[in-house]
């Protein structure tokens, strides 16, 4: 016996849904984990969680054999002359709480390494350091799966 499905009735269904957060969003009484998910699809570029002023000079991907599952960006500000890195989770690992970390060291500054570790669904930063005409070392890791995935720079892109 063939039932039929009624595919009207689930897509009403998510009508229903959407504009009842859409309308809790309105005003202002979206469940903390909607909120928090909207806030990091919006500004989860490097540029964007780094602040006005800073643009891309370099970044590494972590990736498993076949998928990308984040990567580590550098950005520069020139006005401010200070580096900026994030660790943003990809499309893969976007959402899962996981162990991410992004770090800048800049050389001879008599300082230590600024650090951002804990657990995240997003991204792990900003760190920011003034570095002038200074080298510096940078870097991130994501714990996904079964492995630790990490990247620290040489030391580079100095002036």
């Amino acid at each position: 016996m063939h039932i039929p499905v009624r595919t009207d009735v689930r897509i009403h269904r998510w009508a229903v849904i959407a504009s009842t957060i859409a309308a809790l969003a309105a005003l202002g009484a979206v469940p903390a984990h909607a909120a928090s998910t909207e806030a990091a699809t919006t500004a989860a570029t490097p540029a964007g969680i780094c602040g006005s002023g800073y643009t891309q000079i370099d970044s590494h991907a972590f990736r498993n054999s076949t998928t990308e599952l984040g990567r580590v960006y550098l950005l520069y500000n020139a006005s401010t002359k200070s580096n900026c890195v994030v660790t943003l989770h990809s499309s893969s690992t976007s959402g899962y709480a996981l162990p991410t970390g992004a770090w800048l060291d800049v050389d001879g500054d008599g300082k230590n390494q600024a650090k951002d570790q804990g657990t995240y669904s997003s991204y792990a930063g900003p760190v920011r350091l003034a570095a002038g005409s200074r080298c510096v070392k940078w870097g991130g890791m994501i714990e996904a799966g079964v492995g630790t995935y990490t990247y620290t720079s040489p030391w580079e892109h100095c002036g």
